[in-house]
């Protein structure tokens, strides 16, 4: 086999550039044309479409993304506002304390726990979204129990997230020069989540054998 053979190492590799590229786009549209309101379902899309055309090489890119972005829509949607608060509020909380706005410092513990404890569940509870159908409660559950069980894997997904989070609030407070970086970790980011938790935790589980 050559190199540059149609079905040679450089092809697959475009291709799945391609892929990580476009599933990005619809991530960062959806995503900033909404103000992060859609962000839940499209994250759920991503992680879908990402599994199945980067990880397990199954293609059919944009058919996974938007079927499983109108499939979870409701609950992602909750989930993805929900998240987005509870971020919020727990960096504003620490923000005020370490400045001085109000708050006593030994409160700031509560919050960094708190901070950390929705970056590691949420980080689960997309994945999930995108691959089963269980309901609210379920998804809570699950992504709690996963989230400690393998907390090194929690830990490397959740900076991973953080750093992505930290790109989009730079952004957003207007330093576009970080777009490109911005366009381009995003999917990087979450082709290597999708790996780490789709690929290498949730396939051990039954519930995730079969799953879309």
């Amino acid at each position: 086999m050559k190199f540059f053979d149609l079905d040679g190492p450089f092809q697959r590799f475009g291709s799945m550039a391609f892929d990580i590229l476009v599933v990005n786009a619809l991530w960062f549209i959806l995503t900033f044309f909404s103000l992060g309101i859609l962000s839940g379902p499209a994250l759920t899309g991503s992680y879908a479409s990402l599994y199945a055309c980067v990880v397990s090489d199954e293609g059919y890119m944009l058919k996974q993304f938007f079927r499983r972005f109108k499939k979870r829509f409701f609950v992602s949607l909750l989930l993805g506002i929900i998240n987005l608060l509870l971020l919020s509020l727990s960096l504003f909380n620490i923000y005020s304390i370490l400045t001085g706005i109000f708050g006593s410092i030994w409160l700031l513990p509560v919050y960094t726990f708190m901070l950390i404890e929705v970056g590691f569940i949420f980080t689960f509870i997309f994945p999930l979204l995108a691959h089963t159908d269980f309901k609210f409660t379920k998804l809570l559950k699950t992504a709690f129990f996963l989230a400690h069980k393998h907390l090194p894997t929690s830990i490397i997904t959740s900076v991973l997230n953080g750093a992505l989070f930290v790109l989009v609030i730079f952004v957003l407070l207007g330093d576009f020069s970080l777009l490109l970086y911005l366009f381009i970790a995003g999917g990087i980011i979450f082709s290597i989540n999708s790996y780490l938790i789709s690929k290498l935790i949730l396939n051990q589980y039954e519930f995730f054998k079969g799953a879309a």
